[in-house]
């Protein structure tokens, strides 16, 4: 009998031990013979071990350990040490971080290998191009949120889903009612509901059904997030893959409900809202500032330094700023409003915890090069901003563990493409 890691884990290997998740509750009982579904299961639980017959610690070790070539591993570690480079290598989290985002880009890096791909091409980046001209004055963050451009760009089901967010005499009935008058929202909402990131036993085919299920407050944050995520069309490309873009919210959104239910806080899903509109600051940027963009990208990839810290001097004022700003004239709840202003500076925000959650499962997503909306660099994680949310190191690999699997899976359910 031993303990394998999930990744070492194969069909055909039986259980000498109940799996549990990380609330007590059995997923899988002792003498289970696994099967890939019950391997699907157990990621999407978050389970990062089990207990199988016949394997000793030495065969375990065997199993875990991946053949990775030295150079492989080497090239990784650099980059890794590259893009962490602002961040103080002496913190237990740091160097936790650096190990696991290390050992997740050399496997990478080796599958590439493995199908005949150039593995360097995964930690090169192509210099960025001068912009053409100097760069234009900075804006006045006050004057863009007079823009109704930005208002008016949003479809109507949002705006009346903040209006039964700040109706006191709403119900869920109310909340049904509005989501179910959008079809297209209808359709994301339910593929996304009826996805492995929740869970649920049985089919869910109605709003009415995901309100009793998912929770009214919970289905109208995501119900905005995803409204939001729908409406954004016509940026350039050279400034961002919307794709990408998307990939990176939806990844730091899933981190942060994942660091959330470890905290033990309540609706954890307006952390995943959070994290989906987290950088909203920064699209609005690139749709009515793009010059500015550019030569915010070039100031920042040609000196090495992390794009939100050059944002003040290029552009005016930072994304994190713009974010919560705009999420203040929506009439968004505050809670949604602080966690994105504060993302970068949870000390200063009202509730650092919360404030917290959304800078670790930020610079998670950005380490871990789940998308991207243009940083290249891993934000700093301080000392102060880690030990408030008082969890151990161990959670961060879970919580990858988690994103590996559900990520790509969320973005195509949610049609970020169209």
């Amino acid at each position: 009998m031993g303990t394998l890691a999930l990744s070492a884990l194969k069909p055909g290997m039986r259980l000498s031990a109940d799996v549990l998740d990380r609330n007590g509750r059995k997923l899988l009982s002792y003498g289970d013979t696994l099967s890939e579904q019950a391997l699907r299961v157990l990621k999407i639980w978050g389970v990062t071990e089990a207990q199988v017959e016949g394997e000793g610690s030495e065969e375990a070790s065997a199993l875990v350990s991946e053949e990775i070539p030295s150079e492989l591993y080497e090239a990784a570690r650099r980059d890794t040490e590259h893009r962490f480079r602002h961040n103080d290598s002496s913190l237990l989290v740091i160097q936790e971080l650096q190990k696991l985002v290390t050992l997740h880009l050399a496997r990478k890096m080796a599958l590439a290998q493995g199908r005949g791909d150039d593995p360097l091409a995964l930690v090169q980046h192509d210099s960025p191009a001068k912009p053409a001209g100097k760069c234009p004055p900075p804006l006045d963050v006050q004057t863009l949120l007079r823009d109704d451009v930005k208002l008016g760009s949003l479809p109507s089901v949002f705006h009346k889903l903040v209006e039964v967010v700040n109706d006191s005499r709403s119900s869920a009935t109310d909340v049904a009612e509005v989501i179910a008058n959008d079809t297209d929202l209808v359709a994301r909402l339910l593929r996304v509901v009826n996805s492995p990131f929740y869970g649920m036993t049985a089919k869910v085919d109605t709003i009415s059904r995901a309100v009793t299920v998912v929770g009214s407050n919970q289905l109208v944050s995501l119900a905005m997030g995803i409204s939001i995520v729908a409406s954004f069309k016509g940026i350039p490309e050279h400034l961002v893959s919307m794709r990408d873009f998307w990939e990176h919210s939806i990844a730091c959104g899933m981190a942060a409900r994942i660091l959330a239910s470890y905290r033990r806080m309540p609706n954890t899903e307006r952390f995943f809202v959070a994290g989906m509109l987290h950088d909203i600051g920064r699209l609005i940027m690139f749709k009515i500032a793009p010059d500015h963009s550019t030569h915010l990208f070039h100031t920042a990839y040609s000196e090495h330094r992390i794009v939100q810290q050059c944002e003040k001097e290029v552009m005016g004022f930072t994304h994190d700023r713009l974010g919560g700003l705009l999420l203040k004239a929506w009439r968004c709840p505050v809670s949604l409003e602080k966690n994105v202003r504060y993302h970068h500076l949870p000390g200063m925000a009202p509730t650092v915890p919360e404030a917290a959650i959304m800078c670790v499962a930020d610079v998670v997503a950005n380490a871990f090069r789940f998308g991207s909306s243009g940083e290249r660099l891993v934000p700093v994680l301080s000392r102060e901003t880690w030990d408030c949310l008082e969890l151990p190191v161990s959670v961060l690999g879970q919580t990858v563990l988690q994103l590996d699997y559900q990520v790509s899976e969320i973005v195509r359910l949610m049609n970020v493409d169209g």
